[in-house]
């Protein structure tokens, strides 16, 4: 069976899945796991994990992850003209707002709208150049009046994502809302269908993740069922190639996935991730080796999973890929179809490691080392 980049993508590009409702996604990546893994479970918090390779119990265990959910809104308010406020889910870029269209998840199905913004024909010189706090939006459903929108199904606490169908343009490039991180989620089922038939020597988990956007820790739930040795993350970061960008980093689109050497929350160094030097010479070492490019990235204003993984899990060697974006946390998103597919076949190239070849360091203050080194 041939796995379909672009077609696996736009699939998942087309189901919506804010930070805790992501169920859309998680029934998607399980039905397709299914398909190939030995063994496929969900969590309570909505985590989806696939088993592949040794089945021994003293396996090294390596885990790879990408999370469901994307940025969006939550409905906060509903004006008695009809018209939505709303809050943020994650961190949709403020700036990109007014003017976007939206998609309202109610119970009843989908509900189209936009975020309205004041005519410009109205509007004083600051309000033209300026963009407005999120108390000052709205959206607008088309209701009459807050029992019309309540007909239609939406309350407080609907969902919202933003609404742009994927498309592709020019050198392999695809244009869409939530391709953070739809395509890590594509990176696994690439992944799993290139290992499927392959005996690996290692236990490798594939995880679908939930709530990474809203709090950064949905993930941690997975970790003391699978008790990982290795744990591996698959987001985007920022392209360097816009004209805004072009001097602040090297890391550009359809130049390969990214290693991650370090990264950090923007506003303080309180959680992130400093790759084991190792690590990333066992990533370049097979990246090398399967002539598959890669590019290395320091990202402060960028944090994953990971900085919450390796202090959660024993101190465990993590590592982070990262497919180059543009425009990120904003309605029309740009990546490479080219680098998600060389991080799968990085990814798949890992998986069919030795053991011997990871770099796990044996636990402080045990007497035995690690059974498989």
């Amino acid at each position: 069976m041939t796995f379909d980049i672009k077609d696996t993508l736009f699939t998942l590009l087309t189901l919506d899945g804010i930070s805790g409702h992501e169920t859309a996604l998680a029934d998607y990546m399980q039905q397709q796991f299914s398909a190939t893994a030995h063994e496929v479970w969900r969590d309570r918090l909505g985590n989806v994990v696939a088993r592949y390779g040794s089945e021994s119990p003293d396996a090294l265990r390596v885990m790879v992850f990408a999370h469901m959910d994307e940025v969006g809104f939550m409905v906060r308010k509903i004006e008695p003209s009809g018209f939505v406020r709303f809050e943020r889910v994650g961190g949709p870029a403020q700036i990109t707002m007014p003017g976007s269209r939206v998609t309202l998840n109610t119970e009843q199905g989908p509900v189209p709208g936009c975020i309205g913004i004041k005519a410009y024909h109205f509007a004083k010189a600051d309000e033209r150049t300026q963009s407005p706090s999120l108390d000052k939006l709205w959206i607008d459903i088309g209701a009459h009046s807050k029992a019309d929108a309540e007909q239609m199904g939406v309350r407080v606490g609907t969902p919202i994502t933003l609404y742009n169908p994927p498309q592709l343009l020019a050198n392999d490039l695809v244009c869409s809302k939530a391709l953070d991180d739809r395509l890590g989620c594509t990176a696994l089922l690439g992944v799993a269908q290139g290992i499927r038939q392959q005996p690996l020597a290692i236990a490798l988990y594939l995880v679908a993740s939930v709530q990474e956007e809203f709090n950064i820790r949905g993930i941690v739930p997975v970790l003391s069922r699978i008790k990982p040795d290795l744990a591996i993350g698959i987001d985007i970061t920022p392209s360097c190639d816009t004209p805004d960008l072009h001097d602040y980093s090297d890391v550009v689109v359809n130049q390969g996935v990214g290693i991650t050497c370090l990264n950090y929350h923007g506003r303080g160094t309180l959680a992130g991730l400093i790759t084991p030097p190792r690590l990333i010479a066992m990533l370049e070492q097979t990246a090398r080796e399967a002539a598959i490019p890669v590019q290395r990235e320091v990202a402060p204003g960028v944090i994953t999973e990971t900085g919450y993984i390796q202090v959660e899990q024993n101190g465990i060697p993590c590592a982070s890929l990262s497919i180059p974006c543009r425009y990120t946390h904003s309605p029309a998103e740009v990546a490479s179809l080219r680098d998600l597919g060389h991080c799968i076949d990085l990814l798949t190239a890992l998986a069919q490691q030795r053991p011997e070849s990871f770099p796990i360091e044996p636990i402080p203050g045990t007497l035995q080392e690690h059974p498989l080194l």
